[in-house]
């Protein structure tokens, strides 16, 4: 029997989600949630729902539709109420990145889905990409010998600033690439360093750069720098391991990896990914396999609290000038 559901957001990010889910087997969109007339129109269209579909509240939604989980792609800040909302009505949530913008509010949403049996399931897409899991599986195998660090930078420039958020850049842009790295790394993070700041020049109401260092359990240790107020667009990802380099060329590429030894540098193939599904193909399968199997996956979360506790520590020891201990 497939998995209904309401979407609270019917457009814009949502419609990967929405789209997706319209066209699988394992799920049945019965309404939408938005306020925005034309983002309705086109998200009714998309999932081939009649306008008794439409509404503008989760409440409203919830009270006229049976249904099993809600789907939030919403602007941050109203993350955390809506998983809140959805959990005490009974249904399993499947939230867009960030899970929340509060270590104290994702934290209480995985104790009470899981008081209540419910599951959790945070949209991080960008760890899917195949290049995360190949580095990965790399590392574990010590195909080039164990890691040793690991370099992170990002340079976005973006028209203008998030929606409004404590830390925009780090909770609504650098989670996408901490989660990644996080993921591909396969070490527990047990301390950060960090600051988010405005550059000198900038202009967004709240910080559009971050500088942080994240030390592992084994001794390995990572550097993210990242901005969404560059001049320039660019990224590069590399970690060193003790006989060659693993380099990814791309933000979004998926079958450009590098393997670099003195100034050789050879392209090695990434690993398909299971079943040939795209990222957000993944997505939907890990939440259907979460709800109908109880299945713990890697973007449950649970497991997203990870990432929620690097970006808040990275907040934290701005604050303080001080590392922060994870452990």
């Amino acid at each position: 029997m497939a998995i209904r559901t309401i979407h609270v957001g019917a457009w814009n990010r949502a419609r990967s989600h929405l789209g997706v889910m319209t066209q699988s087997e394992d799920f049945e969109p019965v309404a939408l949630v938005d306020i925005n007339e034309e983002f309705m129109a086109q998200g009714l269209d998309l999932a081939d729902l009649g306008s008794d579909a439409a509404h503008s509240s989760l409440t409203a939604a919830l009270d006229k539709h049976d249904c099993d989980a809600v789907v939030v792609v919403t602007p941050v800040m109203l993350h955390a109420q809506f998983i809140d909302e959805a959990l005490a009505a009974g249904k399993h949530v499947m939230v867009e990145k960030p899970f929340t913008v509060s270590l104290e509010d994702a934290e209480g949403a995985v104790a009470t889905a899981e008081a209540a049996g419910l599951q959790l399931l945070v949209t991080q897409n960008d760890r899917l990409r195949r290049t995360y899991p190949t580095i990965r599986r790399h590392l574990i195998e010590e195909t080039y010998g164990p890691p040793g660090y690991a370099v992170m930078i990002h340079h976005k420039a973006r028209s203008g600033p998030y929606h409004d958020s404590p830390h925009m850049h780090l909770w609504q842009q650098g989670v996408h690439q901490i989660d990644s790295l996080l993921s591909a790394i396969p070490r527990t993070p047990v301390r950060v360093r960090g600051i988010s700041v405005e550059p000198a020049w900038g202009t967004w109401p709240t910080p559009s750069l971050v500088h942080s260092i994240i030390e592992f359990d084994d001794g390995t240790s990572a550097t993210y720098v990242g901005t969404s107020q560059a001049r320039h667009t660019e990224f590069q990802f590399t970690v060193e391991c003790s006989e060659a380099a693993l380099a990814t060329v791309g933000l979004h590429s998926n079958n450009s990896l590098q393997l670099k030894r003195g100034t050789d540098v050879e392209s090695i193939p990434t690993d398909p990914p299971p079943g040939g599904m795209s990222p957000e193909e993944q997505i939907s399968d890990m939440f259907a396999r979460q709800i109908n199997e109880g299945v713990d996956t890697e973007l449950s979360g649970r497991n997203n609290l990870a990432v929620i506790r690097v970006i808040d520590a990275i907040a934290r020891s701005t604050d303080s000038g001080e590392v922060v201990e994870l452990t």
